[in-house]
């Protein structure tokens, strides 16, 4: 559900060369990093939504193409959710770390529900 909402953000995270990335990770340069999450989810996110989570890796393995990781978090007035993208040689994948709900847990599809409500609310509505 997460990885369908944000197709568009990263849509045009792709488009962004490996290595910026792995340029920017290794020389430590996070805002770098932001000013490029912003950019890319400017078009499909409401602003200040989503964020990057100050943390990024390269793994690398002779012969291979290089795996780029970003930690990402979701910023809604129900929920904070704490997110990593990983970008393959062909593939693009999310893995969520973890939801904090501002309100009590709730059973397992109400929090779906919730979850579900915040990403809609998320994206930005097209005239």
């Amino acid at each position: 559900m997460l990885a369908e909402n944000l197709k568009g953000f990263l849509s045009e995270l792709c488009l962004i060369s490996a290595g910026i990335f792995i340029s920017y990770i290794e020389a430590d340069k996070g805002e770098n990093i932001n000013d490029i999450v912003d950019s890319s989810a400017e078009l499909t996110l409401k602003p200040g939504l989503l964020r990057y989570g100050r943390h990024a890796s390269v793994d690398t393995v002779w012969g291979f193409p290089p795996e780029v990781s970003l930690d990402l978090e979701l910023h809604h007035d129900s929920l904070a959710a704490f997110f990593r993208v990983t970008f393959e040689a062909q593939a693009v994948g999310v893995h969520i770390d973890g939801i904090l709900f501002s309100e009590a847990l709730g059973g397992p599809e109400e929090n779906l529900r919730r979850f579900a409500r915040a990403l809609s609310e998320a994206r930005l509505t097209r005239q």
